[in-house]
């Protein structure tokens, strides 16, 4: 069976979920999860130089440890871990490069917000993305991905860097100048997307189709 990129990451997620015996309906957090599948000493706190990046994942001796910054938050945090546990687990699926880096945000947003609890909370919560990205205790820009992969609307996460699209299929930009251009008619209403600056990250926008 063919999965989508969004529904891989949902049917990984799970069967890592499953293979360490945690119940999906329940939001664990990335550190249970990686604790529950590669032992309870899996993370070691390093100083903030000692580190290339937020996080690494290194084989030592019989066991993986998820090395990561001391001097992260708790979302922070819970994103590195599921970020390393993500890549970790593609690679024993056998995915290689650049399958590993295109589908490790994927799998790392499951398993940070398991769609059975996802699917709860939005019940609960409805669309509210500061109020769901509390719950899971994940960015705001995680969750508006999130929501997109799970109820299909096409959205766009506007960063300094990239550009992160998911959701169902839409005719976005390829280049800078046309990004520009999509924003500037969002803003003036001559688009049928919204858009939107995120409570926690204001430098990034998210642009999302209205009809959906």
């Amino acid at each position: 069976m063919d999965f989508s990129r969004d529904e891989i990451g949902d049917v990984l997620a799970r069967e890592l979920y499953l293979s360490a015996g945690l119940d999906c309906g329940l939001a664990h957090g990335a550190p249970s999860v990686a604790a529950a599948v590669l032992g309870e000493a899996c993370l070691r706190f390093m100083p903030h130089d000692d580190l290339p990046g937020r996080s690494l994942i290194l084989h030592d001796g019989a066991r993986w440890v998820i090395h990561v910054r001391d001097t992260l938050n708790d979302r922070q945090l819970n994103h590195a871990v599921a970020h390393e546990l993500g890549e970790w687990f593609l690679r024993r699926r056998g995915y290689a490069e650049p399958d590993v880096e295109a589908l490790s945000n994927c799998v790392a947003a499951a398993i940070c917000v398991p769609r059975p609890a996802f699917k709860t909370a939005l019940r609960e919560l409805g669309q509210d993305v500061s109020a769901l990205s509390q719950r899971f205790l994940v960015s705001e820009s995680m969750m508006s991905l999130r929501i997109a992969e799970y109820l299909g609307t096409p959205t766009a996460l506007i960063t300094e860097k990239v550009v992160l699209t998911r959701g169902e299929a839409r005719a976005w930009p390829t280049t800078r100048q046309g990004w520009a251009g999509l924003v500037c008619r969002a803003r003036t209403g001559k688009s049928k997307l919204t858009l939107r600056r995120l409570r926690d990250a204001p430098e990034r926008m998210v642009l999302r189709d209205s009809k959906k």
